[in-house]
């Protein structure tokens, strides 16, 4: 991961969150479910509720738990695990693409229309309901947040904005499009990008296996 700079850092960090951001999960699909009855509104709220979880998530890592996943032993348990769930996430990717599965999910007839404090919450909500999650901030992106936190609390920054951003962009887009009726963004289209996203998350996944491996034969 590049550490030089803010800008660097965050440009990493935005495009390895993309493809997590794109795949299909309690996020999108509560955005979808509820943005042909909130608007474009929907995403950025949804997203504000997911950002500050994440917040917290980074500060517990950075500072709370940053003394224990920082031994060398646990640094190369972490890369090994981080670097199967990556292969896992992205192998699944591609897959799904080629068996026709990567689509959109459908818009949800429910007429119930939430509160802007509801949205808020069902970011919270969504996140803490995927399994995923929680393996990605403690195995990928705690080796990520340990190495930035050693180049300064800047580097930090950069590597949490550049996360966040991804979904702020996403999810703001797909709650328009839905919101407005339109299909803007294609099956085929998004297949496209999965399929991007995929090959990039399983490139590196070979990155974390190769720092465990070596991890291990010292």
């Amino acid at each position: 991961m590049p550490t030089d700079s803010f800008i660097a850092v965050f440009l990493f960090s935005f495009s390895l969150a993309i493809g997590a951001v794109l795949t299909p999960g309690p996020v999108t699909t509560t955005i979808i479910s509820q943005a042909p009855r909130s608007g474009w509104i929907t995403g950025l709220l949804v997203s504000i509720g997911h950002a500050a979880l994440e917040l917290v998530m980074v500060v517990l890592i950075t500072l709370g738990l940053s003394g224990v996943l920082g031994a060398p032993t646990i640094q190369t348990v972490i890369a090994i695990l981080g670097g199967l769930l990556l292969l896992f996430m992205g192998g699944s990717m591609l897959i799904d693409v080629l068996k026709g599965k990567m689509k959109l999910p459908e818009e949800e007839t429910a007429a119930e229309k939430y509160s802007y404090s509801r949205l808020l919450t069902l970011g919270v909500a969504a996140s803490l309901s995927n399994p995923f999650w929680y393996a990605w901030w403690m195995t990928a992106a705690a080796v990520f947040l340990l190495e930035a936190r050693s180049a300064g609390w800047l580097i930090v920054a950069g590597f949490y904005f550049g996360h966040v951003s991804a979904d702020f962009i996403w999810n703001l887009l797909l709650s328009t499009v839905v919101g407005s009726g339109k299909k803007l963004i294609t099956n085929k289209v998004y297949a496209v990008l999965i399929s991007v996203c995929a090959g990039y998350l399983v490139f590196l996944a070979f990155q974390f296996l190769t720092a465990g491996y070596r991890g291990i034969v010292g």
